[in-house]
């Protein structure tokens, strides 16, 4: 058995209903990760047209990882302005779905970590994931394969090969 089809048959047998056939995936919290970057706004409308059909809360989360030399709390203005620019654009965007939203900045060490803390402590149900070749926007493409891979809950991961 591959490894897809044993991964997919774990993640599907969760949301099926013995005799009833798929049952309906209703996700009360979604978790949408950007780190160091801009969000993928492919990611963001993925997640707010999943949010708005299960009426689900969305949170935009953006983690600045500061480096070990500094103390967590230290200055990073740039990293402090890329990330609220970030958050308010992708504010934005939900405004025509009609989702609600939170929008949380992290400070944090390791945030593949911190990604994986979070879904537990806010009762995650739904991680999506954008991921870009370009590396212009959204996760970087190996973070999203290990928390594709290691994350507690459903995920949806955003990747479109070759997109420029």
């Amino acid at each position: 058995m591959s490894f897809l089809s044993r991964f997919s048959k774990e993640r599907t047998a969760a949301s099926t209903e013995p005799g009833n056939g798929p049952a309906q995936t209703q996700w009360h919290s979604v978790l949408v990760p950007a780190v160091d970057q801009p969000f993928s706004t492919r990611c963001l409308e993925v997640a707010f047209r999943l949010a708005q059909r299960s009426n689900a809360r969305v949170q935009l989360a953006y983690f600045i990882e500061v480096p070990r030399i500094l103390s967590l709390s230290a200055d990073m203005p740039d990293a402090e302005e890329v990330a609220a620019s970030s958050l308010n654009v992708a504010e934005r965007t939900a405004i025509p779905y009609k989702v609600q939203v939170e929008s949380v900045i992290h400070r944090t060490r390791s945030a593949q970590d911190r990604i994986l803390s979070l879904i537990p402590e806010e009762n995650i149900d739904l991680l999506v994931l954008g991921a870009r070749p370009d590396r212009q926007r959204g996760l970087p493409r190996e973070m999203a394969r290990e928390l594709f891979l290691a994350a507690p809950c459903e995920v949806i991961v955003d990747f479109i090969a070759n997109e420029r």
